[in-house]
């Protein structure tokens, strides 16, 4: 029984310095792991977060190409439908299409290739030569 005696009276003394320092150093390692897992918790919630900002970035900055494309169309269309009214309220067909080449509805990309053939260009010549409208005009 000495030795059960010994060890309930050791089990309420202090501890010797050596065995408090080692209880000191394995305390600071528990905190210390504690701790990180903690800041890789917050580093891993502020990486989810910054994922999370940059796509509602991208996000809005394709819904703000979307206007400005649809804005952009919306301005194309309401133009050309003027175009179309002021040509077509021309008083003859030779001053509709001037006004027509002079204002194109559309921005067309230059074509190299003639759609025309030769008669059909001397025609539309003829028909942008004639100052009294006497190729047009019919009595």
């Amino acid at each position: 029984t000495c030795l059960q005696q010994k060890a309930r009276y050791e089990a309420y003394s202090e501890p010797s310095k050596e065995a408090q320092s080692w209880m000191a150093a394995a305390r600071l390692r528990v905190h210390a792991h504690q701790n990180d897992q903690k800041s890789r918790q917050v580093c891993k919630r502020t990486a989810a977060a910054e994922r999370q900002n940059q796509l509602t970035a991208q996000l809005k900055a394709a819904e703000a190409g979307n206007r400005a494309r649809q804005l952009k169309q919306h301005y194309q269309h309401l133009k050309e439908q003027e175009i179309n009214l002021m040509i077509s309220c021309q008083s003859n067909a030779q001053r509709a299409v001037r006004l027509e080449q002079l204002l194109p509805v559309r921005e067309r990309k230059i074509n190299h290739t003639d759609c025309m053939d030769q008669l059909q260009r001397q025609r539309v010549e003829e028909i942008l030569e004639d100052e009294k409208g006497l190729t047009i005009n019919r009595r």
